[in-house]
């Protein structure tokens, strides 16, 4: 008993200095971030597994119930394990705060993972905690519950951990490993999880400087990136390709979001949004306890060099760097270099640089106290766990807490949707709601405003008959026409609908405004359906993924080289 107790200390204390940071979530009632809508993706991913997607890419109640390919586009990963809790559990809220408890969770133990490579485990254990206990951790997840970068910041040194392993001996069994590790972080983000390959790559730079098998390494770990990137392939490549078909505009230009020094540098907390000039509602602080230890950090490479380990000197100059270059980046001034970035203005906010000085002071926090000698090191890391939790704990909290239902949220987000299926009539709520995040098809030239009059609609010299929803994604109806005929399905078109007349594969036309799907047909009676497979592109890529995910698994579990 007390071996084990022993062999998980390490396990337990980190867990223990985590609840202060999601206890409230344990309780009833919900708080309303700013990504709230989160909770409809939630939905919308699950009516998307139900409807028997594999992969999942069309949500089809948004916008009227005319449909909407967001997951072929936006981060997949939070909304697989919001659905999954959402199928085991029944409540979209608590779905939501299991996946932002989850994400706290992983992170302090990846960072503990990842910093024990290097360090002792007291430093790490330092390190850990800062990682959490900092104050954009808790805008993610208690401000802007954004839910997809939370996730993504949690698995980030959980990736330079495996990258860690990897170079230090690069088995096959460990580049597998490292590879389904790493596909995860890119399912994570659209961006971020990409952005941060070069970020943790710089970790290893020390170890393969160092070691006599640099090729071996080298490839190793370009060979981890490339399994990764094939077993996302389904996703990332799709969006990729097909972006070119949506509106390529954001509500939130990267020129409008640049943070001021000052607003990075002095404390503020507010629940408010990101606005131009420096008035900002939203807190862009880096956290005093990890501003000082940057500035211990730099001062411990400056003048007592000799202190160091030569790994833990060279990852503490890059640790100093890449704060600097982090920091630099959120200025106005680098505007320009900004707009080098083909796809910059997705970015939306130069702020969320803030991803990586909470990883860099983190490391820096770890390396400072690793340094000092073994009673300095406790006095210095324990005033940083107290500082740094004294300073941040009233930070992990909502501004207020609200009691409703999952019903009255997707009233909120959809046009006739409760958790127990369609509802009768419009929401009222809904009316206003405008889906910004939402970029339509380059051909619909605007959202619908009410409900369809019906999912299938004919023209006057046309009858529908037994109507039928199949599933969320497949409808049929028999059709009596006097004349040649248009059947207008209304629902975005986009690739991955098809039509079928009388069990025949029938060419598609867009109709206006909405964008809706149009057949004709001769006149006679016929059985018409519109249903959403993948394309054969989207095929290719599948397969491309599934060959990768098997090919990962049977060398985690058979090689032995």
């Amino acid at each position: 008993m007390v071996k084990n107790l022993n062999k998980y200390f390490v396990v337990i204390l980190l867990l223990v200095l985590s609840i202060p940071s999601f206890f409230i979530l344990l309780n009833r009632g919900f708080y309303e971030p700013h990504d709230l809508h989160h909770i409809a993706d939630i939905y919308e991913m699950f009516r998307a597994f139900q409807s028997g997607q594999i992969p999942p890419r069309l949500g089809p109640d948004f916008s009227f119930g005319f449909g909407y390919p967001l997951f072929n586009f936006y981060y997949v990963l939070p909304f697989y394990l919001g659905a999954m809790f959402f199928a085991l559990l029944g409540s979209l809220t608590l779905s939501f705060k299991l996946v932002m408890i989850l994400t706290i969770i992983v992170s302090v133990y990846g960072m503990y993972l990842f910093l024990r490579e290097y360090l002792d485990k007291f430093p790490a254990i330092v390190g850990a905690f800062l990682f959490l206990y900092t104050p954009y951790r808790a805008v993610e997840v208690y401000v802007r519950g954004a839910i997809g970068e939370a996730l993504s910041l949690s698995l980030l040194p959980l990736v330079a951990w495996v990258f860690v392993k990897v170079a230090k001996k690069p088995t096959a069994k460990i580049i597998a490993f490292a590879s389904i590790i790493t596909t995860i972080f890119f399912l994570s983000h659209n961006y971020l999880s990409f952005l941060s390959i070069p970020v943790i790559f710089i970790f290893v730079i020390p170890l393969i400087i160092n070691s006599k098998n640099r090729k071996t390494i080298i490839l190793s770990l370009i060979t981890v990136v490339l399994i990764a990137l094939g077993i996302s392939a389904y996703w990332w490549l799709p969006a990729l390709i097909e972006q070119k078909y949506i509106i390529a505009t954001t509500p939130f230009p990267l020129k409008d979001h640049f943070p001021f020094i000052k607003q990075l540098i002095i404390p503020f907390w507010g629940y408010g949004a990101s606005l131009w000039g420096p008035n900002d509602g939203l807190s862009f602080q880096i956290g005093l306890v990890n501003l000082a230890v940057i500035l211990i950090l730099t001062a411990l490479v400056i003048f007592f060099k000799n202190n160091f380990k030569k790994v833990t000197f060279q990852i503490s100059l890059l640790v100093i760097g890449g704060f600097l270059l982090s920091f630099v980046f959120m200025n106005i001034r680098t505007l320009p270099l900004w707009q080098l970035i083909p796809f910059h203005d997705f970015i939306q906010f130069p702020w969320r640089l803030l991803f990586y000085t909470t990883f860099f002071t983190a490391i820096a926090a770890s390396l400072s106290v690793q340094v000092f000698p073994k009673k300095v090191k406790y006095i210095l890391g324990l005033f940083i766990i107290i500082a740094g939790f004294a300073l941040t704990v009233n930070y992990f909290r909502p501004a207020s807490i609200v009691y409703k239902s999952d019903n009255e949220y997707l009233a909120r987000f959809f046009a006739n949707r409760s958790v127990s299926g369609e509802t009768i009539g419009l929401s009222k709520d809904y009316i206003g709601y405008s889906e910004d995040y939402l970029l339509l098809p380059k051909w619909v030239e605007k959202r619908p405003i009410s409900l369809p009059m019906s999912e299938i609609e004919v023209s006057n010299s046309a009858k529908v008959t037994n109507l039928q929803e199949l599933n969320p994604i497949k409808w049929k109806a028999d059709i009596v026409a006097t004349s040649d005929s248009l059947i207008t399905f209304n629902a975005y078109y986009f690739p991955g609908w098809r039509a079928e007349v009388d069990g025949k594969n029938t060419a598609i036309q867009i109709g206006n405004p909405y964008g809706q799907i149009e057949v004709k047909v001769t006149p006679g009676k016929h059985t018409v359906e519109f249903l959403w497979l993948e394309t054969p592109l989207r095929k290719v890529f599948d397969y491309i993924s599934l060959g990768f995910l098997v090919s990962a698994f049977f060398i985690f579990f058979k090689s032995r080289k």
